[in-house]
C-alpha cells in the first residue's frame, strides 16, 4: 500500500488519538521553535509540509507566521481547519512532492513528524531540498524532524507499543529491508463490545542523519542546529547567501 493510501484508508482515522493530547504536544513544538529562534524576521510566511492535524501549524501561527499547511489527506486537514479558526492559516490539499502546488516566497519551511521518511527515495529528497532552497529568502530556514531507521531492531524489539486505552490498542511492527522498513500499523478497536483488528502497512525510508546533512549542504543549506528529542532527529538548516 502507498503511504497516501495507508493514511487515507487506515491511519488518518485514528492519527489524532495516536499522537496523544494535542495541547501538550503543540506546546512542546512551540517551545522548540522558540528555543531555536524560529520566529518571523522577514515576510513571515511559513510552509508546513506534511502538516497533519496541525501541531507545527498552530505553533507557527501562534508565533506570528502566516502558515500554508500542506498535506495529502483531507481528513487531517479538516481536523487542522477546525483548530485554526481565526488564525493566519491556509490549507493546501497536495502531495508535498508536487511543489508547483505550494511554491511561494517564504522565510520558513518545516517538514516534521517523520514526514521525510515517507518519501520514495533519497534522490527524491535531495531534489526537494534544492527546490525548497529556491523558495526561501536569503537566510531563510528549513526545519526538519525524522527518525533514523538505519539501525535495525531485532526479534521482539520490532514490536512497538504506541498507545492503548480501554477502547483502542495501537502497535507497530517493523520489517527491515535494504534501504527501507515496512511499517505495520496494527489497531485493535472495541466495537459493540467486540475487539476488531485492523492492519495496514506502508514503507519508510532508512535515512541516516549524516546522509541528510550531506544532502542539505549540497542543496545550499548550512546546518545550524541538530538535536535528538525522543529518538527523533531535529535539524535547523539555513539557506546560504547567494
Amino acid at each position: 500500500m502507498s503511504v497516501q493510501s495507508h493514511y487515507d484508508n487506515h491511519l488518518a482515522a485514528f492519527y489524532a488519538w495516536m499522537t496523544g493530547n494535542f495541547d501538550v504536544k503543540q506546546q512542546e513544538q512551540e517551545a522548540y521553535f522558540v528555543r531555536k529562534e524560529v520566529i518571523p524576521s522577514g515576510n513571515a510566511v511559513a510552509i508546513d509540509l506534511g502538516a497533519g492535524h496541525g501541531l507545527q501549524t498552530v505553533s507557527l501561527a501562534r508565533l506570528g507566521f502566516t502558515v500554508y499547511a500542506v498535506d495529502f489527506n483531507q481528513h487531517l486537514l479538516s481536523e487542522l481547519n477546525a483548530r485554526v479558526k481565526g488564525m493566519p492559516v491556509r490549507t493546501i490539499l497536495a502531495n508535498l512532492t508536487h511543489t508547483a502546488q505550494y511554491t511561494m516566497p517564504a522565510e520558513l519551511i518545516v517538514c516534521m513528524g517523520d514526514t521525510l521518511t515517507h518519501l520514495d527515495s533519497a534522490e527524491q529528497i535531495a531534489s526537494l531540498f534544492r527546490e525548497w532552497q529556491q523558495m526561501l529568502s536569503s537566510g531563510g530556514k528549513l526545519v526538519l524532524s525524522f527518525r533514523d531507521l538505519t539501525p535495525e531492531l531485532k526479534h521482539d524489539e520490532r514490536f512497538i507499543p504506541v498507545r492503548a486505552d480501554d477502547e483502542r490498542i495501537h502497535t507497530c511492527f517493523l520489517e527491515y529491508f535494504p534501504g527501507f522498513v515496512r511499517v505495520f500499523d496494527l489497531l485493535q478497536e472495541k466495537v459493540n463490545g467486540q475487539w476488531i483488528q485492523k492492519v495496514s502497512s506502508y514503507q519508510k525510508l532508512r535515512l541516516g542523519i549524516e546522509q541528510v546533512k550531506i544532502m542539505l549542504t549540497a542543496a545550499g543549506f548550512t546546518v545550524q542546529d541538530h538535536e535528538v528529542i525522543a529518538r527523533m532527529h531535529y535539524l535547523v538548516a539555513v539557506r546560504q547567501n547567494a
